[in-house]
């Protein structure tokens, strides 16, 4: 163990170097990267060393764009065939229950469209002016990457992404919905429906679009079959940690992402890759967006139920945050703050939606007496039901009716954000509901973001490491908060497997009253409105122990998610997927770049892996350089107090780093227009999930003070009005005290 941590050293040191150096500005002298680190942008060596590439018009611009046109024009007649043809997801069915997951928004299929355009667009202008002068796809995307939109037909569609903000939206006290005109010189960085940052250069077959094959040139492995081969389905819980970590992570995971299914171009139609049973279409019913995974022919589960096929269909296109032709980059729904966007929404329509106008109060519904989320007009649509009478729920992601734990835990910030608005509407009585509403949001949103950062990350990235970059954390407008690809597509992804199959609900003395099977209710919310099941899941998330962080699944999510009674969906094969749809280099790339050694052989990986994991890595993949970027992520040994290993620990710490440095409206940064006093900061520095559970449950009488950590003699249960689980003082907002100095 000891040899193991010494192996270790070396290459986490140099993570650690590289994360600070990043974040203290700078970054110009850090060896393990290559600049520019955001992928976005073209290689200039590459253009100087060719300097016989015949140099691209403007007119050979115009022509691409038109030809990229009429690409997606041909798409009308299939797209009209497979209308007659009834080929589209089908209600009740786990494809259904994935397109509520990737729910795919108004304006991000707009955008969708015309940045597919430009691809297609790439792609013609590859054949002519790359393949004869001999350069690689990977050098020749890079090289097309030069070349601007502006002067095409396309320059509009990318610009109004680049909306100037006003001085009184750039002075405003409050942080805009979608996200925009955070920092004061760029301002669209870090808005809703705009691309995922890259790490490193999108790998496609073509340098485009076409995902990436093996090294030896032959199609990767099936995604199931890699999952089936790897996962373990006996899972083995965590001695410290509860379920509450993975239900936080998943919070947190829809606040910062929420990556797009594609529909049909030329209509609304949503798109079906597999039959309704599970099996291939014929080819003339595949859509161009199709990426379908093949279930091997002797899988242990899918084989009994004859299903040989499950649905993907490729994520939405986004256009470059630099309006440059270029690689297929995917597009970000949720802003790319940490600011509650999964509550708020991150549209002012979508925000309007869910306020009452009343007393700064969201909307709500009641039941027995109790406040919940407000209901859904169409429940048939947003949930997997089979009728208009069954309960689903609405707030600011499509996701909150995924399952029980993620809309117990929307409904308990539902009633945080009404509890705050309601105790500011009587110190203040003269604040009208605009100015109760805003002022609410924003200390609700501090509240998160500090048990995010307090609470949550120390357990999930390990106190040492937190430590250590801890105090790089002021606000730099240089640093891009932009969520990466990798973190969205692999990272965060791999908490999924802290999941259990089964969720205890709890009574007041903690005996388990009764558990549910999360495979029978995804989507399906109506048991967190019955008597005694919002507390019993609260509680539930704060007794029950998580799962480890490792590759084993309990089957409700490897086999039955969004299932339809007889079989669901692998989440981890839809993962690994993903990842090959949005181009992300394999993972020896990324342990590269996070600071640990090359890998030319298996057994080179011994360094951060198991002999047993080794050897089923060796089965499924040809060589160490094909491996999935989640798959080798989550594979990798815990680092020290890390729930990752070391290229996860480094994905994720860049990212959190940046999320909180690149805000200017994190709630400690002192130098936004409307910063909290020292006295508010305080205040909201004594908040807990213990607290949020204490306040908003509906008889929880008793709650131990760190949430996150199993209930033991230094972490007892406490009486909630005791004291010893502190409280958030409101008074510190009167108006009398001068909110703000």
């Amino acid at each position: 163990m000891k040899m193991m941590s010494r192996k270790l050293a070396m290459p986490l040191l140099g993570v650690l170097l590289w994360v600070i150096s990043i974040h203290a500005g700078t970054f110009e002298t850090a060896t393990l990267l290559p600049p520019p680190l955001t992928g976005f942008g073209p290689s200039k060596s590459i253009i100087r060393n060719h300097c016989d590439v015949p140099k691209i018009t403007e007119k050979d611009l115009n022509r691409s764009v038109s030809f990229g046109n009429s690409v997606i024009n041909r798409m009308l007649r299939l797209e009209t065939n497979l209308g007659w043809s009834d080929v589209h997801v089908k209600k009740g069915t786990p494809s259904y229950g994935q397109l509520i997951a990737s729910h795919p928004d108004e304006e991000a299929l707009k955008q969708g469209r015309d940045a597919l355009v430009a691809t297609k667009a790439t792609i013609q202008l590859m054949n002519i002016f790359c393949h004869k002068h001999h350069l690689s796809p990977t050098d020749c995307s890079k090289y097309i990457s030069s070349y601007s939109l502006a002067s095409t037909p396309l320059e509009s569609s990318c610009q109004k992404q680049h909306k100037s903000c006003s001085q009184e939206e750039l002075l405003s006290p409050y942080r805009s919905f979608d996200g925009s005109c955070n920092n004061e010189h760029d301002s669209p960085r870090g808005a809703a429906f705009t691309a995922y940052r890259r790490l490193l250069q999108a790998e496609y077959l073509d340098g485009i679009q076409e995902p990436r094959r093996a090294v030896n040139k032959k199609q990767l492995p099936s995604a199931r079959l890699v999952s089936s081969t790897l996962i373990k389905e006996t899972d083995e819980s965590h001695s410290d940690l509860t379920q509450a970590v993975a239900q936080w992570s998943e919070f947190i995971e829809h606040d910062l992402s929420h990556t797009a299914a594609n529909k049909m171009v030329h209509s609304d139609s949503t798109i079906e890759c597999c039959t309704s049973s599970g099996n291939h279409l014929s080819p003339r019913y595949i859509h161009p967006f199709c990426a379908p995974i093949s279930v091997p022919n002797d899988d242990r589960f899918y084989a009994q139920h004859g299903v040989d096929c499950m649905s993907y269909v490729r994520s939405i296109t986004a256009f470059r945050p630099d309006c440059t032709f270029g690689p297929l980059e995917q597009v970000n729904q949720a802003t790319h703050f940490l600011d509650f966007s999964q509550m708020y929404g991150t549209t002012g329509k979508k925000a309007a939606i869910l306020r009452t106008f009343d007393e700064g109060q969201l909307d709500f519904t009641t039941k027995h007496n109790k406040v919940f989320l407000p209901v859904s007009h169409h429940p048939s649509d947003d949930c997997q039901l089979s009728g208009d009478n069954s309960v689903c729920f609405l707030s600011g992601d499509s996701r909150v009716n995924i399952q029980p734990q993620v809309t117990a835990m929307h409904t308990v910030w539902l009633r945080e954000h009404n509890r705050v608005a309601k105790v500011l509407s009587e110190l203040n009585p003269a604040w009208d509901d605009e100015t109760l509403f805003q002022e609410t949001r924003k200390i609700v949103t501090a509240e998160m973001q500090h048990i995010t950062y307090h609470e949550w990350l120390p357990l999930v990235f390990g106190k040492h490491y937190f430590n250590k970059i801890q105090k790089y954390n002021n606000y730099d407008e240089n640093v891009n908060p932009s969520v990466s690809n990798a973190f969205a597509t692999a990272a965060v992804r791999a908490l999924n497997s802290l999941k259990d199959g089964k969720l205890n609900v709890y009574k007041e003395d903690r005996l388990v009253n009764t558990s549910i099977n999360l495979r029978n209710h995804f989507n399906k919310p109506s048991v967190v409105e019955e008597p005694d099941y919002l507390d019993g899941l609260v509680r539930g998330m704060a007794t029950q122990s998580s799962q480890q962080l490792d590759l084993k699944f309990p089957d409700d999510i490897s086999t039955h998610l969004f299932s339809n009674g007889i079989f669901g969906y692998d989440i981890f094969s839809l993962d690994i997927q993903r990842g090959r749809d949005h181009g992300l280099p394999p993972y020896t790339a990324y342990r590269a770049l996070c600071g640990l050694p090359e890998v030319t052989q298996f057994k080179d990986l011994s360094d951060v892996m198991s002999p047993e994991v080794i050897e089923s890595l060796s089965r499924v993949y040809n060589s160490p350089r094909d491996i999935d970027l989640i798959v080798g992520g989550i594979a990798e040994k815990q680092t020290g107090d890390s729930l990752f290993g070391p290229t996860f620990t480094c994905i994720v710490a860049d990212q959190f780093l940046r999320t909180r440095r690149g805000d200017r409206y994190f709630y400690t940064n002192e130098n936004q227009p409307a910063p909290f006093s020292i006295a508010q900061l305080r205040e909201i520095e004594k908040v807990t999930l213990a607290r949020i559970f204490c306040d908003n449950g509906d008889d929880i009488e008793m709650m131990q003070p760190e949430v996150f950590k199993r209930i033991s003699d230094s972490n007892r249960l406490m009486k909630c009005d005791s004291g010893e689980i502190p409280k958030v003082n409101l008074k510190m907002w009167m108006d009398s005290r001068r909110k703000y100095y």
